[in-house]
C-alpha cells in the first residue's frame, strides 16, 4: 500500500485514470512498472515543493523525451528526478521494484547507484535522500549564462527559458539579450542545465555553465 504522509512538502495529485496509464504505456510502447502504477492511482504524479518530483501520466512522456532515456537508458523508464540534477530510473518490467538514481547530464545506468530500499518502501518512508542526495552523486550547482545571442536567437532563448522552467518573462529576456553575458539562472543543478541545453542545440546562442561550488 502507498502511503504518502510522511513525504515533506507534499504537492498531492488525483489519482490517475486507468485510461491515463493505459495511454501511457500505449505512446511510450512499454510496460510500466507495477508499484509505479499502484502510485498513480494513489496520486497522479506529486512533489515536494520545489525538491522531489514523480511524474504522472501528464509529464512522464515528455521527461522521458527530454532526458533521453531510450537512447542513453535502454530498458529504463524516467519516473521523477529529485530537482538536483539526478533522475529515478527504474526497470521497464512489470514487476521492478528496485530503482536507480542516475545523473541527468550522463544518463547511464551502468554509473548510477542503486537505491538501497525498493519503491514502495521508499515512497512510504518519506523519500529519504531526496534533499541530501546521498546516493553518491555531486551537488554542484551552476549558472546559466547566456554570452551571446545572434539573429534569430531570442525565440531558442524563450524555448531554453521554457525548458530549464523558469518564470523569466519576454520583456526580461529582451533586456538581457541586449546586455550580455546575461545570466538566466543561477543555483541551477549543472547536470540538468547541459542535459536541457543541449538538447536546445541552438546556434543562435551562446550558453555557458559556470559552476558555483
Amino acid at each position: 500500500m502507498m502511503d504518502l504522509s510522511k513525504v515533506p512538502n507534499l504537492i498531492k495529485n488525483s489519482a490517475a485514470l486507468k485510461s491515463e496509464i493505459n495511454n501511457v504505456e500505449q505512446e511510450l510502447g512499454l510496460t510500466l512498472p507495477k508499484v509505479y502504477k499502484d502510485l498513480l492511482k494513489v496520486s497522479n504524479g506529486f512533489s515536494s515543493g520545489g525538491g522531489l518530483v514523480i511524474y504522472g501520466s501528464d509529464d512522464i512522456v515528455e521527461r522521458n523525451e527530454t532526458w533521453e532515456v531510450k537512447e542513453y537508458a535502454e530498458g529504463f523508464i524516467a519516473i521523477g528526478d529529485d530537482g538536483g540534477g539526478n533522475v529515478y530510473l527504474m526497470s521497464q518490467n512489470e514487476k521492478a521494484e528496485d530503482f536507480l538514481l542516475v545523473d541527468a547530464g550522463e544518463m547511464n545506468p551502468t554509473h548510477a547507484s542503486k537505491a538501497p530500499i525498493n519503491f514502495i518502501d521508499w515512497i512510504n518512508s518519506g523519500c529519504p535522500g531526496m534533499k541530501e542526495r546521498n546516493f553518491g552523486f555531486p551537488t554542484d550547482t551552476c549558472m546559466v549564462v547566456v554570452e551571446k545571442v545572434l539573429d534569430n536567437g531570442m525565440k531558442d532563448l524563450i524555448k531554453l527559458k521554457n525548458l530549464l522552467g523558469l518564470e523569466v518573462t519576454t520583456s526580461q529576456l529582451m533586456y538581457g539579450s541586449k546586455n550580455t553575458p546575461y545570466v538566466l539562472a543561477s543555483d541551477f543543478p549543472y547536470g540538468k542545465a547541459k542535459k536541457l541545453v543541449e538538447k536546445l542545440d541552438s546556434n543562435n546562442l551562446v550558453i555557458k555553465l559556470t559552476f558555483m561550488n
